[in-house]
Order: structure tokens, then sequence, then C-alpha cells
């Protein structure tokens, strides 16, 4: 897929909209992984600095964990987007017994309809419901084992070099540095074994989003 920050001169029924509740983590990941699929015609909009959140030219404060799904709203009125992504860590999900039910719950309480969960993976899960008369897709992925993406990425550190690290963004950084890479090089350039293994909830969303476009 080909990330892109911005909308201009992209055909909006090849794009995939980026939605996280935090930001420049999480869209080094995912701009690396997106370089990592092929087909240059499906896009990945990861927008910077925030989502457009609001209506007109108003932008306010990011929504954290589940509550970051109402930027859909702003994206179908604007620009009628029917795919996204989302990423949330896990530890903003209250029932991690029954995920499906809590984000069915979550998009009905944000004036979503309709809405229906398939699996993808352990943490992947494939949304499908209704904003007003639009149809949309959501591909929600769950980060962490425990709590939050930066476990996921410590896992790949430990596949791809063989040491153990605590979960946390400055010991990463840190680690990268002394090998002389950074966190999108080091997600881009992984070992495809690994990456599948280390994120293997977002790789199945990648697949799954290619898989949509393709038969959309």
């Amino acid at each position: 897929m080909r990330p892109v920050n911005d909308l201009k001169e992209v055909d909006i029924e090849s794009m995939t909209v980026a939605l996280t509740g935090d930001g420049h983590w999480e869209h080094e990941i995912l701009k690396a992984l997106a370089e990592r699929y092929n087909g240059n015609e499906n896009v990945l909009l990861i927008p910077i600095p925030v989502a457009l959140l609001g209506h007109g030219n108003r932008r306010t404060g990011r929504f954290s964990g589940l509550s970051a799904l109402q930027a859909i709203k702003t994206y179908i009125s604007k620009y009628r987007i029917k795919r996204y992504l989302f990423l949330v860590d896990k530890e903003h999900i209250r029932n991690t017994e029954d995920t499906s039910t809590e984000l069915e719950a979550s998009v009905r309480e944000m004036g979503f309809s309709l809405p229906h969960t398939e699996p993808l993976a352990k943490q992947a899960f494939l949304v499908r419901c209704k904003v007003g008369s639009h149809d949309i897709v959501i591909h929600t992925v769950i980060s962490g084992e425990e709590k939050c993406i930066e476990e996921d990425i410590a896992k790949l550190v430990n596949l791809e070099w063989n040491i153990d690290i605590e979960p946390k963004k400055w010991v990463i950084r840190s680690v990268l540095r002394q090998r002389g890479t950074n966190l999108f090089s080091f997600v881009r350039n992984a070992a495809s074994a690994n990456l599948t293994q280390a994120l293997s909830d977002l790789a199945a969303a990648f697949e799954s989003m290619e898989e949509e476009i393709r038969h959309s």
C-alpha cells in the first residue's frame, strides 16, 4: 500500500484511513507496514498531526481509546471514505474476553448502526456497520499482549536480535539507535516471519484490507 498524509490527488475509492489514539509512534509502524504490502494503487491515509475531528476548518484535540472511532463521522460526511484501519492499545479494552461485543456496543453508542464483527486473528477484527446510509468497514487491531503496542515491538526486537528489553518507548528507541536504525526502518526491514509473529494482528488486518479493496 502507498502511505500518504493528506487527501490531495488521491482516489478515495482506493483509500483506507488509519485511526489511532496516539500518533507518531503508531504512524511510523503503519507507514513501514504499508510499504511492505504490494499494490501501490491502494492507499493508506495516515493523518498528521491529528485526524480531522469536528466540522469545517475546526480542529479539536485527539480522541483516545475507542473514542477515536468518532473521527469516522467526519470522514464520511466530508469525503465519503468507507474503509478504516483502527489501532487501539489493549489497556483501553474493558472486556478482553469478548472484544467483539465491546466493539459492537461502542460503535452503537457513537451512532453507527447494524454492526457486525468478524474475527481476523486473535486480536484483529473486521467490523461492518453503517453511518447513516453509508456502509463502512473498520479493520480493528488491539495492540499488545497485556497493555500496549510497545509490547509487540519489544517482541520483534527479541526475534530479530535475540535480546530482551522492556516494552517502553524510550528503551526501544535507545536500542534502535544503538543498532543504527529507527522504528520505521526496523519494522520496514524486519524478517517477514518475525514480523508476522510479533505483529500478527496488524499483519492480518493489512492482508484483509488488500482483499477488501480487491473485491470492492
